[in-house]
């Protein structure tokens, strides 16, 4: 089998087990929502190196370039894209000014040493009028999913990753300062995502790595790895998909859509004893003027 064979069969095998996971398709379609039409925008995605959802992504029209976050994630990208895909070094994007109306971050920002200067950064690739959509693992130290992908070793920090997620307030803190962010939404509800953990700890008896994160060198005996975890998902699937109806849990996936504007730091009041509004209000009873 040549290499272009293995790597059809790999794109396959992809785009089957993404069919077959409730999570992702509902990771894909959250974001292609936010995004909305793209026909005739220029679009950047950067990725975590999930190759199925950028080749649907694709699907949606439009020029898109991707990026991938990490070396690794490159890798996995090279067989589902055919081509060599590069990846972010030192936060630097490699494109000119005003290059995208479109911005998507896959699960990317985690990985990036100093996201805020990333931020910076992708505003300095966008147009004007552009947007950036963000989706990114909600993080929830203290909940049982944390601690299944913890014990499973397929949370991110385990990947490579420099954090483990955000909370809504800490991706508004990192966005602030050159995009309007209306609003956070919160999907992918915690039943979903805590049976998604558990299913890792049959899949990492199968392949060491998530499904989609392809390594560097591959063999045909990828296939029968493949073949095996799509059985797996398909009897699955009618559970997970009912788990996922379930929208009033708590959610463990964030997504942001926000809008460029000119980039002027929000430089954040203080009182006279140094702390802030927003620290003074949490402190004290409404009503007066003391700590209690």
């Amino acid at each position: 089998m040549t290499d272009s064979q293995l790597d059809q069969k790999i794109r396959d095998w992809q785009d089957r087990l993404l069919s077959r996971s409730a999570r992702r398709t509902l990771n894909y379609n959250r974001i292609t929502s936010a995004l909305g039409s793209v026909s005739s925008f220029q679009c950047l995605e950067i990725s975590e190196g999930d190759g199925a959802i950028s080749s649907r992504l694709r699907t949606l029209g439009g020029s898109w370039k991707t990026i991938a976050a990490t070396r690794q994630a490159a890798d996995a990208l090279k067989h589902t894209r055919s081509e060599n895909a590069d990846y972010i070094q030192e936060g630097k994007l490699p494109f000119e000014d005003q290059s995208f109306d479109r911005l998507v971050l896959v699960d990317a920002l985690k990985y990036i040493d100093d996201d805020y200067a990333f931020i910076r950064e992708c505003h300095r690739v966008l147009r004007n009028d552009g947007w950036v959509v963000i989706a990114e693992t909600k993080r929830a130290p203290f909940s049982l999913t944390a601690l299944l992908r913890q014990l499973s070793g397929f949370n991110p920090t385990a990947r490579g990753a420099v954090r483990n997620g955000y909370k809504a307030n800490e991706l508004f803190d990192r966005l602030k300062d050159g995009f309007d962010v209306p609003e956070t939404i919160t999907y992918s509800n915690a039943l979903l995502e805590t049976a998604s953990a558990i299913g890792t700890f049959f899949q990492k008896s199968v392949l060491p790595a998530p499904c989609w994160l392809i390594p560097e060198q591959v063999s045909p005996a990828i296939e029968k790895s493949y073949k095996t975890l799509s059985t797996l998902a398909v009897l699955f699937l009618p559970f997970s998909k009912l788990l996922a109806l379930f929208e009033f849990f708590p959610g463990h996936r964030l997504l942001i859509r926000s809008r460029r504007r000119h980039w002027r730091p929000r430089l954040q009041p203080k009182l006279i004893d140094g702390r802030s509004i927003a620290e003074a209000a949490i402190n004290t009873k409404i009503g007066t003027a003391a700590p209690f």
